[in-house]
């Protein structure tokens, strides 16, 4: 803190505005990407979920900071032709729809609409494997990530209908020295619905860096967790864990005394005929298997690698969206779990999750709304949605074998069609300023940036941080940081109340190794706000 305070008297009060502009454009890029910030030194992690700001130099990372979604796309502001009601039958609608996200937002993937278990639009955009050429399809695999959830619920509900576990026991009911107090107040309903107070994974610092690529046992990896002390007491707050549903995939395999994935295969995978789909091992050899990659400006890099066995049961599956159907199937007809059980899954708890589903109303029209169960998922290299609309029979799936992805923008818009509203579609700002980046140059790039900025008051379209940020993080992956600084200097003149945007500045700075002007930035970023949690955290990496 000596040196932290010394820095920051020097450079609070004396210090000019690092905010110039390179016309050096070098290497060609690669897509739009979530933003995430960084910590300085930490390597390019992914994962399936982060909490918070990262750090200067990492790649996007995790689920989302409410374990949900963390990979989709901020990119969205400019709007495109497609903005009223597009006539034809539904599959021309929906086509056209997806035409548009894919050739102007680089959407990869496969999206597939099904009711009451028939296919009534199932279609592969872009390619699941980039290297040889292999197109995407219902046919082929994605890790699914947290939809996983959902399976392990069920498990649960199976145990408890058996009378083999209870919803109000403790989790040292099954794993007796778990430590206090944690094993002795958090029960197998609170793990369920992300009310037992645990951390997400940001409750271990820099943990996909450290321990992302790692090989666990099962009880290896619980331990890892199991003594983190707790964000609020359990039944009190919704705060979304997968250190929770870890700990219910363990609790399974004690219960059971077999793996997870024997459970799975046993009462779910078999029974419904469900081929291609299964636990997720880079060992094995999968038919049909989608590759995962980062979307970098207008570009893709392969994904960055993750052990799965620090998913087990939260995030670690993969499925065909065709698998899914007979999914969808089984929960509407109860073919798995008697419906006095499984109806228990849907009942909303806290901020509206119950048991691996989020549950609640989303608006159609003014006098009118549909009742969904909804889950996402976001893991290295891929992110989903499914959705199911019980009162009409719609299942709708969103694969995306990039990250991120417009998972959720997609299903909006895919909802408006099932339903003959007008189709809203918006253009990527991070991908169209990348465009022309490469096309054109840096100053065309920034200059449209600056003019969607100006015209935002007038016509509604709004150029926000993250838009710029994106950009910005997309330059540090592949290591044009005099772009980036650009960038990110130019963040600072449009939004010059932002504390974050002089952060981002310095996180560019740091990562070109301009520890001098990365502190100038972080400096001002604290005369903005001076409790500015995650600029202190960076500044103190950088000045210790």
């Amino acid at each position: 803190m000596k040196i932290l305070s010394v820095f920051l008297l020097i450079f609070l009060f004396s210090l000019p505005i690092i905010a110039g502009v390179s016309n050096n454009s070098s290497a060609t890029a690669s897509a739009s990407c979530a933003i995430s910030e960084a910590t300085p030194g930490e390597a390019a992690t992914t994962g399936e979920a982060t909490t918070g700001e990262a750090t200067p130099g990492e790649a996007a990372t995790g689920e989302a900071a409410t374990g949900e979604s963390a990979g989709e796309s901020a990119a969205t502001g400019v709007s495109a032709p497609l903005s009223h009601y597009t006539p034809g039958n539904l599959t021309d609608r929906l086509d056209s729809i997806m035409e548009l996200f894919h050739t102007h937002n680089n959407f990869n993937g496969t999206v597939l609409v099904a009711q009451n278990g028939e296919v009534v639009f199932g279609e592969g955009y872009g390619y699941a494997n980039m290297e040889h050429g292999i197109p995407n399809s219902p046919e082929m695999n994605y890790r699914i990530a947290s939809i996983s959830k959902q399976f392990t619920a069920l498990l649960i509900m199976q145990k408890v209908a058996e009378g083999k576990m209870s919803l109000d026991s403790t989790i040292n009911t099954y794993i007796p020295d778990y430590p206090s107090p944690q094993g002795e107040v958090i029960t197998i309903h609170h793990l369920l619905t992300h009310t037992s107070g645990m951390p997400h994974y940001a409750g271990i610092p820099d943990f996909f860096p450290r321990f992302g690529r790692q090989l666990f046992e099962h009880r290896e990896f619980v331990e890892l967790f199991w003594d983190l002390e707790l964000m609020s007491e359990p039944g009190e707050e919704y705060s979304y864990s997968s250190f929770g549903y870890y700990l219910l995939g363990y609790i399974l395999e004690e219960v059971s005394g077999k793996t997870f994935d024997a459970l799975l295969d046993a009462r779910i995978l078999q029974p419904l005929g469900m081929h291609d789909t299964g636990i997720e091992d880079h060992r094995q050899i999968v038919t049909n298997r989608a590759h995962g990659y980062d979307m970098v400006l207008d570009g893709f890099l392969r994904a960055e690698f993750r052990d799965l066995s620090t998913a087990l049961a939260t995030g670690d599956m993969y499925a065909s969206p065709l698998d899914m159907v007979k999914w969808d199937q089984a929960l509407r007809d109860y073919t798995l779990l008697d419906k006095e059980y499984q109806d228990l899954k849907f009942e909303p708890e806290l901020d509206g999750y119950g048991y691996g589903w989020r549950i609640g109303h989303m608006k159609l029209s003014e006098n009118d709304s549909l009742y969904y169960n909804e889950h996402t998922g976001g893991t290295n290299g891929f992110t989903s949605i499914g959705t199911r609309l019980p009162e009409d029979g719609y299942y709708i799936l969103v694969f995306c074998n990039t990250r991120p992805g417009e998972i959720r923008p997609i299903r909006e818009q895919i909802v408006n069609a099932l339903y003959d509203k007008p189709i809203e579609f918006e253009r990527s700002v991070p991908i169209a300023a990348a465009r022309i980046l490469e096309e054109e140059g840096l100053q065309q790039s920034m200059d449209f940036l600056k003019e969607l900025a100006d015209a935002g008051n007038d016509n509604g379209d709004e150029l926000t941080l993250n838009h710029i940020a994106q950009i910005g993080r997309d330059l540090m992956l592949l290591d044009r940081y005099r772009e980036a600084t650009d960038f990110l200097a130019l963040a600072t003149r449009l939004f010059p109340d932002s504390p974050r945007a002089q952060m981002l500045l310095g996180d560019a700075w740091y990562a070109a190794g301009e520890e001098e002007n990365a502190v100038t930035a972080y400096a001002r970023a604290l005369l903005l706000d001076p409790s500015h949690n995650a600029t202190l955290q960076r500044l103190q990496r950088v000045t210790d």
